[in-house]
């Protein structure tokens, strides 16, 4: 709701001759410093009056993070699945941290072929709140291995906060095929034994294609280095997608099926600490879900301008129900590579 103070009716009608009939020097102002004397007070004087006269009750909405990981390597899938849920502070609102989590609330993970329907062992519900990292967590993997987040599955969330919010999304697990999978890394000398520029070219074909209108084919690779103590293994150096758009590709880019990915990274390393051969690079070809590719995207255009006033502001879509987030999902192709120092 909207509501006018005094000093905002005070600058339209009769109020505006009201207002500089009060100052006593109004009438000695010659005409052609009239229009600079509206120019400052709607600038300088009245703004900080107007923005303490907006009201505006927003309540806040639920925010749910969630992603579907499939590796190819069935040894290499998660044991657990790690879903974020808090809420969004309310504009012109008491304070709320973004990051705070809501313990307490129900969620439902429900999985089923297409043009069929849940059977049983297709609900996952066991979730546990983690205070200290503001998480819900679940085991997706069953007594014999097997793991809940299936190729080819749609899944639904069901989301229900302690005091009644409800929320919901749905994403499908994609299916994918490829061949002809190549990683070639050129490492440059340079005159620091600490030093090394390393070129990073990878190739694959995509044998599944676009599954439908909306999914034409939407990738992301990203990579890191493994067996070094000064990397950590557990976050990938072209992770910052704004820092590295150029991690997301799209079918566009294919020629006859077969995508080529390049990149040059400058790394740095201390001679001793580990043995040439214990060096290797990982990289991590990735089919992502539309609404995963989407949000990724438009994060990474948001971080890109870099708090600019002069760019267009980036819309972060949002495929949660009565909520806000993402709820995606993508399928993991993992390639290991020594890297010769």
């Amino acid at each position: 709701m909207l509501k006018k103070s005094p000093a905002i009716e005070a600058l339209t009608g009769h109020g505006l001759r009201a207002l500089f009939g009060f100052l006593p020097w109004a009438g000695f102002l010659p005409r052609a410093g009239f229009l600079p004397m509206i120019l400052w007070l709607g600038l300088g004087g009245c703004r900080p009056q107007f923005l303490d006269t907006v009201d505006l009750d927003l309540p806040s909405k639920l925010v749910v993070g969630c992603n579907l990981v499939l590796e190819s390597d069935s040894t290499l899938q998660k044991d657990s699945l790690y879903l974020k849920l808090y809420q969004s502070a309310p504009l012109f609102g008491a304070p709320v941290a973004m990051d705070s989590g809501l313990a307490g609330a129900n969620l439902r993970l429900v999985r089923n072929r297409t043009g069929s329907i849940p059977g049983l062992g297709d609900t996952l519900q066991n979730f546990v709140f983690d205070g200290f990292q503001n998480v819900y967590t679940a085991r997706i993997r069953s007594g014999n291995g097997g793991s809940f987040v299936k190729e080819g599955y749609e899944y639904k969330l069901h989301v229900r906060s302690a005091d009644g919010r409800s929320v919901e999304s749905q994403t499908q697990v994609p299916v994918w095929r490829v061949a002809d999978t190549s990683v070639q890394i050129l490492v440059q000398a340079s005159p620091s034994t600490w030093t090394r520029s390393v070129q990073i070219r990878v190739q694959w074909r995509d044998l599944t294609g676009a599954t439908s209108p909306d999914d034409p084919g939407y990738y992301r690779i990203n990579y890191r280095i493994l067996g070094n103590p000064w990397f950590e293994e557990d976050r990938y150096l072209n992770e910052h997608i704004g820092w590295y758009p150029n991690q997301l590709v799209t079918s566009a880019s294919a020629v006859n099926g077969l995508y080529t990915w390049q990149e040059r990274v400058d790394l740095s390393m201390m001679p001793g600490d580990t043995l040439p051969s214990q060096n290797r690079m990982q990289i991590v070809v990735q089919r992502l879900s539309p609404a995963l590719y989407r949000y990724l995207k438009a994060v990474g255009l948001q971080n890109a301008q870099s708090g600019n006033p002069f760019e267009e502001p980036a819309v972060i879509p949002s495929n949660i129900q009565n909520g806000l987030g993402c709820f995606g999902s993508c399928v993991n192709v993992r390639m290991v590579r020594p890297l010769s120092w």
